[in-house]
């Protein structure tokens, strides 16, 4: 495949920081643009059954989402793209995409040139996400209090495993580990100078 762009993945469970790294680590590169999985997330596949995928091992592949996929493909390409929310992406040197599956999912491997795994305890991104989930909450007290309940009880049955399996399999092939614990910006240094030393900035 012939690219005009380089492709940094930041990949991590839920709460680990991802959203941020993308966007700090896009305004520390000169000409960068960030992508984010979540814009996607209406056109997201994943398996019928969670639990039974879980088992039989969390196959990546199983998640699909050929919008995500094509659009990527476009900017690695060099050809601008439109956001599902209408907003319009103009390609760049480097893209840093928000992909919680590493190069895991169908496609991606060609896509994606340097994946960036974040470690965190897992008790601290659950509860980042329950701070954020109450920061952000829009409906009355009790509706939040309910939302937080739901949230907790599919976490102890499927979430947490899920992470785990997920974040083992992006830590065994990426090309950077960093540790959530740290300040964004040390992460981002760190990043920084792993891709000098590849001679990618």
């Amino acid at each position: 495949m012939n690219k005009s762009a380089f492709t940094i993945a930041i990949s991590g469970p839920s709460g680990s920081g991802k959203s941020t790294l993308t966007k700090q680590l896009r305004d520390k590169l000169v000409d960068a643009i960030s992508f984010h999985f979540d814009d996607y997330n209406s056109t997201n596949k994943y398996p019928d059954d969670f639990l039974e995928w879980l088992e039989k091992g969390a196959n990546p592949k199983l998640i699909h989402n050929p919008n995500f996929n094509r659009d990527l493909y476009e900017l690695v390409q060099g050809r601008s793209i439109k956001l599902p929310n209408n907003q319009m992406v103009k390609p760049s040197k480097y893209i840093i995409v928000e992909e919680p599956f590493g190069r895991g999912r169908e496609g991606m491997a060609e896509l994606i040139d340097f994946v960036v795994c974040i470690d965190i305890p897992l008790e601290v991104a659950l509860a980042r996400r329950v701070l954020r989930g109450i920061k952000n909450a829009e409906g009355t007290p009790s509706e939040t209090l309910k939302s937080i309940e739901e949230d907790l009880s599919q976490y102890l049955i499927v979430v947490r495993n899920l992470y785990q399996a997920i974040n083992a399999k992006v830590m065994a092939e990426c090309e950077l580990i960093v540790s959530g614990l740290e300040p964004m910006d040390v992460i981002t240094d760190k990043i920084i100078i792993e891709l000098e030393k590849r001679n990618v900035k």
